[in-house]
């Protein structure tokens, strides 16, 4: 027994390995490249300083307000000053403030500045940290700001390297506030980092993902943002499928109207016109001739129009289709498991899948619909 025991520990430890990873991630600024996006965070500015604010003797109409960012306090001010509004910031924390310049001109009237500041966490070493500072002189007690910076670097997961990052997406200055902060990695490995409303590469720190099977967890991540470790999960969530023109399209399994079963596999070599939709939205209204049309005149050509409902009941759905007349197949999303697979954030949304089952366009309406169809099927003349 003790000749057994010694290679199954270590056989374990062997798969303890594999089953996570640790990487060095490093400070990237701006996060521009990254994205454009943020949750701006805002401080109130007062005419009074906060305690042990360094005084500004030049100034003639300060506001003075603290930004507080991984624990520490960071005197901020702007000076109302004739020529033109002046930022003063105490950068690290050394009791002294320090004229910054906005960096980027006057926008519609508001100041817009890049600002960074040494922010310390458990160690005496500063990182640096970037803000992107907004102010508005019609609204002056009020100073917004968001991160403008992001951590990135690789990761090895299962034998495969993962381009990685995380965003401060609260801006409070640490990045171990796993549910207040997005890792994106690059699932697909195309070398890229997509950040868009829907795509399939940001999922929150906090929450469980799927790469080719397996569910990864981030386990731990340092404050400063400079270290990560990744772990297989003990639960299990799906794959979030790329929407991008070229991939294919999200698979999905259920049943129409008349309860015959409909999935992605079925419609296999047809043109497929997903469109998601509602009785109670007045432009998905506005779309239903179109896709109506599009049924009567290029059924036989192999188009199939699939409307996906996402009325708040069936009875509801049941009737809207029956009120419109609408005789192509249907699906009630009523889970919405369709169209949480697709990430339809709003609708009408349409997604054209060619007969191999790749996503073609999404989007379309009108016109632009039935020519892009027109355009598939002049293809294959």
């Amino acid at each position: 027994m003790k000749r057994l025991l010694l290679p199954l520990i270590l056989l374990l430890g062997a798969v303890w390995t594999v089953s996570a990873a640790e990487a060095t991630l490093r400070y990237i600024d701006p996060i521009t490249d990254l994205t454009g996006a943020c949750y701006p965070q805002a401080i109130k500015l007062d005419a009074e300083p906060p305690a042990g604010t360094p005084a500004l003797g030049s100034a003639t109409a300060p506001l003075y307000g603290s930004l507080r960012l991984a624990g520490g306090a960071y005197p901020v001010a702007v000076d109302r000053a004739d020529e033109g509004a002046r930022l003063y910031v105490d950068t690290n924390q050394d009791g002294k403030m320090t004229p910054v310049d906005w960096g980027i001109s006057p926008y519609d009237g508001r100041y817009l500045g890049l600002l960074s500041l040494d922010l310390y966490y458990e160690e005496d070493v500063p990182r640096s940290y970037r803000l992107v500072v907004i102010w508005d002189p019609d609204y002056p007690t009020v100073l917004a700001y968001c991160r403008g910076a992001y951590y990135q670097g690789e990761v090895e997961l299962d034998g495969r390297s993962y381009l990685v990052a995380v965003v401060d997406e609260d801006t409070d200055g640490r990045y171990d506030d796993l549910d207040q902060g997005s890792l994106v990695i690059d699932a697909d490995g195309d070398g890229k980092l997509l950040v868009t409303g829907d795509s399939h590469e940001v999922f929150s720190l906090a929450s469980p993902f799927n790469l080719d099977g397996v569910t990864y967890e981030v386990a731990w991540l340092s404050a400063d943002g400079g270290a990560i470790r990744i772990e297989v999960s003990e639960q299990s969530v799906p794959p979030v499928y790329p929407l991008e023109v070229g991939y294919p399209a999200p698979p999905f399994d259920a049943s129409d109207l008349a309860g015959e079963p409909i999935s992605l596999a079925v419609l296999e070599g047809s043109i497929v016109v997903l469109d998601f939709w509602a009785a109670w939205c007045g432009p998905c209204l506005a779309e239903l001739p179109t896709l109506r049309a599009i049924h009567s005149d290029l059924a036989e050509a192999g188009v199939v129009v699939v409307g996906i409902n996402l009325d708040r009941s069936r009875t509801a759905f049941e009737d809207a289709v029956a009120s419109h007349q609408l005789d192509y197949r249907h699906v009630y999303d009523g889970d919405e498991a369709i169209s949480a697979a697709y990430r339809v954030a709003g609708i009408p949304m349409v997604y054209l899948i060619g007969r191999d089952g790749t996503i073609v366009a999404r989007g379309l309406r009108g016109l632009a619909l039935r020519e892009a169809i027109l355009d598939l099927l002049e293809e294959e003349m």
